[in-house]
């Protein structure tokens, strides 16, 4: 698997995020949460902090200067603060947050994650975001008692398995002065597939029934007499058995077996390229017998995955390959 660039966290973040796991605890490590008193947080936003320091600026000129309405003015501006953290609480309490599905994606593109929104009452401007990466968000205007469903974005291109983080659920209601929030982390895994690389699978498969009972290989994509089966009159007579008749005077059809569409083994070994071209070729050769409904194989390394068919047998073929860290070729 390719080395990732990761930013490393500043000695604040850490701690900040450190502070945070102690004093949340549990009660936000759920796939649904109801924000209440005990689970919403209120504290100024940027902007909320240069308007409380105005205030308090206009507050000591008014002492200074003996001016009733600097006074005045100051005594407003505290009065807007605390009205905009009650309307900022009374917004979001009742809200109703719940993690639906998770949908995986191949590299290069970034899998998604659905929420259901609802609320008792009008929510106004809702954000959910991955986290605390600003640019990994997704804002909702308006939320009521209809359920809304918002899709987030996941920051994740390469290949691999990833837990699902924080989400952060935020406000700046009503008046961008305060900045009310939660959490919700989703008991949930995230996983990027390879990318897909087209490959002509006859060159690249193996049969698991490459022996044939004398011996010889059968080749992938030929025909091979199977039995006789009696003609009947949808058939057609080039496939009659002629010496069949002469004895027996019965028509008898001969059945043939495709050995490209017999059970297939998608091998590690047999692709080319380094270890990301053959885990794409791997991953385009599973999507590709699924959609054919044709049973197979998977062989890697370091793992097998038991012949079968299915979205089941696909998933779990997939989550295999994007999972796999062997030695690069």
């Amino acid at each position: 698997m390719p080395k990732k660039s990761i930013k490393r966290p500043t000695l604040y973040t850490s701690f900040k995020r450190a502070v945070f796991n102690k004093l949340l605890k549990s009660k936000h490590l759920k796939n649904s949460i109801t924000l209440e008193h005990n689970t919403i947080y209120v504290l100024p936003s940027s902007l909320g902090w240069y308007f409380i320091v105005v205030a308090i600026l206009n507050f000591v000129m008014g002492i200074n200067y003996q001016n009733n309405l600097i006074l005045i003015m100051s005594y407003l501006m505290f009065v807007v603060i605390v009205i905009a953290i009650l309307m900022g609480y009374s917004n979001v309490r009742g809200l109703t947050v719940t993690f639906k599905n998770v949908f995986s994606s191949f590299a290069a593109q970034t899998p998604s994650a659905q929420f259901i929104l609802q609320s008792t009452h009008a929510c106004q401007s809702i954000s959910l975001i991955y986290q605390d990466i600003t640019q990994t968000y997704c804002h909702l205007d308006e939320i009521n008692n209809t359920a809304v469903t918002a899709t987030l974005n996941l920051p994740y291109e390469q290949r691999g398995r990833y837990a699902f983080q924080r989400i952060k659920i935020a406000s700046n209601y009503p008046f961008g002065l305060v900045t009310v929030w939660s959490y919700v982390q989703p008991q949930a895994t995230v996983f990027v597939y390879p990318s897909l690389e087209k490959v002509h699978s006859d060159a690249h498969v193996s049969s698991l029934d490459e022996q044939a009972d004398n011996g010889k290989v059968k080749k992938l994509g030929s025909e091979e007499f199977e039995h006789l089966v009696i003609h009947q009159p949808e058939m057609g007579l080039n496939r009659v058995s002629w010496k069949h008749y002469a004895k027996t005077q019965q028509l008898l059809v001969k059945e043939f077996v495709d050995f490209k569409t017999a059970n297939a083994l998608f091998d590690f070994n047999l692709m080319t390229g380094g270890t990301e071209q053959r885990l794409s070729q791997l991953c385009f050769l599973v999507c590709e017998a699924t959609e054919q409904n044709s049973s197979f194989m998977l062989k890697l390394p370091n793992k097998s995955i038991e012949i079968n068919t299915g979205q089941q047998h696909k998933q779990q073929c997939l989550e295999c390959l994007s999972t796999y860290d062997g030695d690069v070729l």
